[in-house]
């Protein structure tokens, strides 16, 4: 049997590899397929689906190597495409909103950067339909789905081979060029196929924090204004990076399971709402010499907290943390100490989080929480609930040139999994400029 043969072979169906593959018939080229383990994609667009239409978040232009403007222009097709989706809904509103301005004149008082991008949001319960939805954007891309990459071999210039499973069943698929869009989820089966082919790349920082949990009539004050409030903190000790990140409005705390560990996410629906609000507090770490690997690093703390909590993360209450005493499941819901105001969404282990977390980043946490509890009163409310660890793997990244081309020529990265973006939006900026330069090619 013939090996089939395709002019591009992008891998991963995240908003990356999507974008890409949108880009890409734009611009006249044919014979492009997708291939992804999964029936959808891992991810964004199918968990939660929040957009942030600012160039200051989820993408780095000098990383990127493109300047404000393209950015934002890319930013407006992306948004024509997204927000066409019927259940996409507005959810902040910026152009000259007065109560922006004030809570960042706010925030600058407590030493605090706010962000409020334009965003809009479509829920986990949508995310289905809105993969859907931009695949039946695409007329000409062939999708092998529920397809595993096994090995990519380079045979010559120009000409790749892609090793692949399907139902138990091996297949092989030839391209000229290779977009690896792998996402997170992919991020370190691709930095494995990537050093086989001798392909650079290095750590890059990740980002450990925990997730607050709080009675929402605490917080509607700001989400009612932004609905995903993005505070950056510079910590006055260590001078470290902090942020707030991932904010659900009348939404839940989730657990995702890695195997060796578990961490803490959070999400909403669109079409029901809890009584709770649930945001990420997340520092950056970055490490040199002598050891680098942020990977290894942030998964040794994940699996100190799966050990501590007897296989599951660890939650503590804020008035609980404040005493200098665990939170135990007997009073975990105590009326006395007005724990009864907010109650957990998701099911994990009452304990101490200071036991697992680095000293550096829990005093580089409170410190936020504190100042951030200045600027909106309430939040450090006793019945508050602090969730740990919640982990981003951002850390393996891949220099390019400004095609997004690696040093293996023919082979193109883009989106998180690469370190070339931070979400939805950024991932699809990605995506389009590795598909402007395959085309340069």
């Amino acid at each position: 049997m013939a090996l089939k043969t395709y002019n591009v072979l992008i891998i991963g169906s995240g908003p990356a590899g999507l974008f890409a593959a949108i880009r890409l018939e734009k611009l006249g080229m044919n014979k492009i397929a997708v291939v992804d383990r999964n029936s959808y994609p891992a991810g964004g667009l199918l968990n939660d689906g929040k957009l942030n239409f600012d160039y200051r978040v989820g993408l780095d232009i000098n990383e990127l190597q493109i300047e404000r403007a393209t950015a934002e222009k890319m930013m407006r097709e992306i948004k024509q495409t997204l927000t066409g989706f019927p259940r996409c809904r507005q959810v902040t509103f910026v152009d000259n909103n007065r109560q922006i301005i004030a809570l960042a004149d706010m925030a600058s008082q407590h030493g605090a950067q706010f962000i409020a991008p334009e965003q809009w949001h479509w829920g986990t319960d949508n995310g289905k339909d809105l993969v859907d939805y931009l695949r039946g954007h695409l007329k000409k891309t062939d999708f092998f789905l529920n397809t595993e990459v096994m090995a990519i071999e380079k045979l010559a210039e120009n000409d790749f081979r892609l090793d692949c499973r399907c139902n138990k069943k091996r297949i092989n698929y030839s391209a000229r060029v290779i977009l690896a869009a792998p996402g997170r989820s992919g991020a370190y089966w691709f930095r494995d196929i990537a050093n086989k082919l001798n392909i650079q790349n290095n750590f890059g920082p990740i980002d450990v924090g925990i997730r607050l949990e709080l009675n929402r009539k605490l917080y509607d004050f700001i989400t009612d204004i932004v609905y995903d409030p993005k505070f950056i903190f510079t910590t006055r000790r260590h001078g470290d990076k902090v942020r707030t990140f991932c904010t659900n409005p009348g939404g839940r705390v989730r657990m995702e399971n890695y195997g060796d560990f578990k961490l803490v996410n959070g999400d909403a629906l669109f079409g029901k709402k809890t009584n709770n609000t649930n945001f990420a507090l997340i520092n950056t770490v970055a490490l040199t010499k002598p050891y680098s690997d942020t990977t290894e690093f942030g998964q040794s703390i994940a699996k100190q907290f799966f050990l501590l909590g007897g296989g599951k993360p660890i939650v503590q209450r804020i008035g609980d943390f404040r005493e200098g005493r665990r939170s135990s499941l007997s009073t975990f819901n105590s009326t006395t100490s007005h724990f009864e105001v907010c109650r957990a969404t998701c099911s994990v282990t009452p304990g101490d989080i200071t036991l697992a977390m680095p000293a550096r980043i829990m005093d580089n946490l409170w410190e936020s929480l504190k100042s951030l509890d200045k600027i909106i009163p309430g939040i450090l409310h006793p019945s508050t609930l602090m969730y740990a660890p919640e982990i981003k793997f951002f850390d393996t990244h891949f220099p390019t040139d400004r095609n997004l081309e690696t040093n293996i020529k023919g082979i193109f990265v883009a989106g998180d999994g690469t370190g070339k973006s931070r979400g939805i939006v950024g991932a699809a900026i990605s995506g389009i400029i590795a598909a402007e330069g395959v085309m340069r090619k």
